[in-house]
């Protein structure tokens, strides 16, 4: 069985840091089930660490969080087919206007919470679209916070700034945030940045099989894998199935000691070369995939996935989640 194993005390503690960088409010954003890791877990901690605002892209995962909170839930992308502002109402949520369709539907809405689109292109009402309605919340996104150095950074800023709208304005999320103080304004939406910092999730997977093959077998689907030198191959009892990422050129860490990993996960198999681990690994042990040693966001560079996150995300709910505090 692969197990993730959360540290909701961490997520707390790395919700607290974020508070004390910013004079901005800090809101969470929770989308895909708190980004894997279950909104049910992830949602009281933050709640208890003084989190009062929160945002999904769903309707339906703005349902799931409210229960959980007596904060404001923002849902981003609102006003799907038959959604009108007051299904928003009697579900005590909080539509975000990101289309002109919606603008134009419901044009009699009044302090509303509206995206502009300042250069991210694939969600938000273009700049220059006149909203006549008045706007409580303007929000956008940068397409490229993850660089420090892109020249768009402050194009988006410079962009956002010119609405000409009196609303509270959030234009960052996690990694605008990093960008400076100019990019905060009067709230900063953070959603991968609770799970930096202090690592709070470890994976792990157990080794089903141990076996010795000569330099020049092949191994895998269509023997796509061919051993260069004698290797002591551990077969863990993980794969797609769970929705890993793990592929030629990651890593796994057996006591400390870097395994890598050899070809793609089969459905249930992921082979790695434990030849660095002969004579301590045994079938039946614990395996870490990722933690806070290899961290999610070192396993997305290795896997070519993203960030850290996107790591996250990708894990299946055949994967046990298991809180450890």
């Amino acid at each position: 069985m692969t197990v993730l194993s959360i540290s909701t005390a961490a997520i707390g503690r790395n919700y607290r840091r974020l508070c004390r960088e910013t004079t901005a409010e800090v809101a969470a954003v929770v989308k895909a089930d708190a980004y894997g890791i279950g909104i049910g877990s992830v949602v009281p901690a933050l709640e208890q660490n003084g989190c009062r605002t929160y945002f999904v892209n769903r309707f339906d995962e703005g349902k799931c969080v409210r229960p959980l909170t007596k904060g404001r839930v923002f849902v981003l992308d609102s006003f799907a087919e038959g959604e009108t502002p007051e299904t928003y109402k009697n579900a005590g949520l909080m539509p975000v206007y990101s289309t002109v369709s919606a603008l134009e539907r419901f044009p009699e809405e009044e302090n509303i919470a509206v995206r502009f689109d300042v250069g991210f292109g694939l969600a938000g009402i273009p700049c220059g679209y006149p909203v006549r309605q008045s706007v409580s919340l303007v929000l956008g996104h940068l397409s490229d916070a993850e660089d420090k150095n892109s020249s768009k950074n402050l194009e988006q800023l410079n962009r956002f700034k010119a609405l000409p709208y009196a609303g509270k304005r959030s234009l960052a999320a996690s990694y605008g945030m990093a960008l400076g103080k100019e990019y905060h304004f009067d709230m900063i939406r953070v959603g991968a940045a609770l799970y930096t910092g202090e690592i709070p999730v470890r994976l792990t997977a157990k080794v089903g099989r141990l076996c010795r093959f000569p330099a020049g077998a092949a191994i895998g689907y269509g023997g796509a894998v061919r051993l260069e030198r004698d290797t002591l191959v551990a077969t863990l009892l993980t794969g797609a199935c769970d929705g890993i990422v793990h592929r030629e050129g990651c890593f796994v860490v057996f006591d400390g000691v870097r395994l890598p990993v050899l070809g793609e996960p089969a459905t249930n198999y992921l082979p790695v070369d434990a030849t660095a681990a002969d004579g301590k690994i045994r079938e039946g042990d614990e395996v870490v995939l990722f933690d806070g040693t290899y961290t999610p966001d070192d396993l997305a560079v290795d896997s070519g996935t993203g960030v850290g996150a996107d790591v996250l995300i990708r894990l299946s709910s055949a994967v046990k989640r298991r809180i450890v505090d």
